[in-house]
């Protein structure tokens, strides 16, 4: 069996005004909680087919994000897709999918198609099911969750499916922060 290349993505990690509560539950049930915050995919999982393409999303993004402001999202309901437990948006739904749609264009030629984007807030991982339904309606009695989105992040998907930052991309201004190297 051959080795799997590793996947990126970008990503945004909105600051929240109850990440203390969500932490807490992550901190309990999810095994990569260390890892990253909760976060709304962009764009989704792409395999690039060299270095020069992974250099070519960041420089693509670099240039998109410096148009950028920062956004206000909120979310309330909390429900499951798999093994993950997310927050579906309340506001900030279509200035998240107006964003999808400009990043989109980094992706050219490597890509997924969009088959109906929905952005959502990725609490975190609870493998058990029914850690993950207990998880589920703790996240439910919260309340409304308010953020606010100032950066993308560019992460690498492992095989595994474990992401790891690589860099991060604040709104409006030329600055990038590497976690690593691209193409580590």
């Amino acid at each position: 069996m051959g080795v799997q290349a590793p996947q990126f993505s970008v990503v945004v990690l909105p600051k929240l005004d109850n990440e203390p509560e969500i932490q807490r539950l992550r901190a309990k049930y999810d095994p990569w909680y260390e890892h990253i915050s909760p976060y709304i995919p962009v764009v989704l999982p792409f395999t690039p087919a060299t270095l020069d393409d992974i250099q070519h999303v960041g420089d693509y993004i670099s240039d998109a994000r410096r148009r950028l402001h920062p956004l206000a999202v909120s979310f309330h309901d909390c429900r499951e897709g798999g093994d993950r437990l997310y927050f579906v948006l309340e506001t900030g739904r279509d200035e998240l999918i107006e964003l999808h749609r400009n990043l989109r264009g980094s992706e050219a030629g490597l890509l997924v198609r969009d088959a109906g984007y929905e952005p959502r807030l990725v609490i975190g991982r609870v493998p058990d099911p029914q850690e993950r339904a207990a998880v589920r309606a703790e996240a439910n009695r919260i309340g409304r969750t308010l953020g606010v989105i100032d950066a993308v992040v560019m992460v690498r998907v492992d095989p595994d499916g474990e992401l790891k930052l690589v860099a991060n991309y604040p709104f409006g201004v030329g600055r990038v922060d590497y976690f690593e190297k691209l193409g580590a």
